[in-house]
């Protein structure tokens, strides 16, 4: 799905990948081809999912935001909370492409 916005507010893209390292698999294709990347996780409020996101510019300097969601795990996320978004370092969402451990 994607929503563009009249204004400021950056293009949003929602991806519909299966699990989370096909998820993280897709953000990283996405960060690979932006400037200004940076990455963040947040747990909804609902608590039962988190959404990945990246965001950035695409070459013509249109901001983005990427993101999928994958259902919450505690071993996974041990630490976030509900309704909490965190900064998240691109190498992790690589790592966690690859099939890594989510957990730090």
């Amino acid at each position: 799905m994607v929503t563009v916005d009249v204004g400021s507010r950056p293009v949003t893209v929602q991806l519909w990948e299966a699990g989370l390292a096909q998820s993280c698999a897709a953000l990283v294709a996405w960060a690979d081809s932006l400037t200004e990347v940076s990455a963040s996780l947040w747990r909804t409020p609902a608590g039962d999912s988190v959404h990945l996101d990246v965001t950035g510019r695409v070459p013509t300097g249109l901001p983005i935001r990427v993101y999928d969601a994958v259902p919450y795990d505690p071993v996974s996320f041990p630490d976030l909370p509900t309704n909490t978004r965190q900064d998240l370092a691109v190498s992790l969402l690589r790592r966690w492409s690859r099939g890594g451990e989510v957990a730090a």
